[in-house]
């Protein structure tokens, strides 16, 4: 944390509610930077290389067009990488060496943190998503295997899913299973072998624009949670309440969390079925430490006003041991409208990294949006 707080490339900023202190990231190269999705971290474990998203508005949208640029904590430079243009959310970085991997409507590929370092193709686009339609994804969001030998794939080509895995090695894509109704959010369990987390979503069909929701099960719940073993069916996980949204693994593969709008984080224990809410503070995507004792999330509707993309929001630190709050960012102001959404996918989506000793968000409070930093333990000492 000492590097970012002593880095050029980021300003210091306290929430003048809680005094919470963020370093926000505030470079003239790029105007628009954003923290991984929740699910991916992009802080290397030796606290050198910090990858954000970028965009260069009105270019792009969150579908296509951002970009990677990385910082380097050890020698204060910030580098963007053009080449890196993404799908969806599918940046992911290796942890150990600060390469990072991508989805492009051609294949998926990689590059090291520096700038002398070469484009590699990994994997080419496979036959079966080619000539079926618009490819709108290879992965949601990749995640590695638990050897990192492998990633997974939810891709959408059409009104077409396709889920399996892909050989690092190799660039061999092998399909596990094909839908005919939209799944995503795949998520390899971090120590299970070739067992993922995946989701039902929404969808709208390409040809005439027909909109179709997640379905309720025969209980008025919604059908969003699922995992599936390789070689097997899938398995429905019907949430607690009603809702169900923005799933992960826990660190030891053992758990399945998510979240309710109304009801906040809650944890399935996925060998005795057993379910919990763990932060019942109403939220829109949650993570937590490795050891599963604190959480962070991000709020809309903090001002009674319906959510729409770039509207307010708010990011808290929950202390599961002493069930006390504190927000990192009590408001981030709205940079759109909802006539006038933003393009981006914005959300704060706030995330652990480090060792948990730091977290990631994306944050307005400077009136732009910005990669930002904020340190665990002033949060810990504050829910003591």
């Amino acid at each position: 944390m000492e590097r970012v707080a002593q880095s050029k490339h980021f300003t210091k900023w306290v929430d003048p509610v809680s005094g919470v202190v963020s370093y926000i990231l505030t470079s003239d190269t790029v105007p628009h930077t954003q923290s991984f999705y929740f699910t991916n971290r992009s802080l290397t474990n030796d606290g050198r290389y910090l990858w954000v998203y970028c965009a260069f508005p009105p270019a792009g949208d969150a579908n296509y067009g951002r970009s990677l640029a990385v910082v380097d904590l050890e020698t204060d430079t910030l580098t963007h990488f053009p080449e890196t243009e993404f799908l969806d959310a599918s940046p992911l970085i290796d942890l150990d060496d600060g390469t990072a991997y991508w989805c492009n409507k051609s294949g998926v590929y990689k590059r090291g943190p520096h700038k002398e370092d070469k484009t590699q193709r990994v994997a080419a686009l496979p036959p079966f998503l080619r000539g079926k339609g618009t490819l709108a994804r290879i992965a949601t969001h990749m995640t590695f295997s638990p050897v990192k030998k492998k990633v997974c794939f939810d891709a959408e080509v059409g009104n077409h899913w396709v889920m399996g895995d892909i050989d690092l090695a190799s660039g061999v894509y092998t399909v596990w299973q094909e839908f005919d109704y939209a799944r995503n959010h795949a998520q390899f369990n971090p120590a299970v072998p070739d067992w993922m987390l995946f989701a039902e979503d929404m969808w709208a069909e390409k040809q005439d624009g027909t909109f179709h929701d997640i379905t309720y099960d025969e209980n008025g719940k919604l059908a969003r949670l699922w995992t599936m073993k390789k070689g097997e069916a899938p398995v429905y996980w019907p949430p607690l309440y009603t809702e169900a949204r923005h799933e992960w693994w826990s660190a030891d593969g053992r758990s399945i969390y998510y979240v309710d709008w109304d009801y906040g984080a809650i944890r399935i224990d996925t060998e005795t079925g057993a379910r919990e809410v763990v932060d019942p503070r109403g939220t829109w995507h949650a993570h937590c430490t490795d050891d599963e004792r604190y959480f962070v999330a991000d709020e809309n509707e903090i001002d009674g006003k319906k959510w729409y993309r770039g509207c307010k929001s708010r990011v808290h630190f929950y202390n599961t041991e002493t069930k006390k709050y504190v927000n990192i960012v009590t408001e981030n102001p709205a940079l759109y409208t909802r006539e006038e959404p933003c393009g981006y996918h914005i959300d704060p989506h706030p995330q652990f990294a480090l060792g948990d000793t730091v977290v990631m968000h994306t944050a307005t409070v400077t009136g732009r949006v910005s990669a930002a930093v904020t340190d665990v333990e002033p949060l810990l000492e504050r829910t003591r």
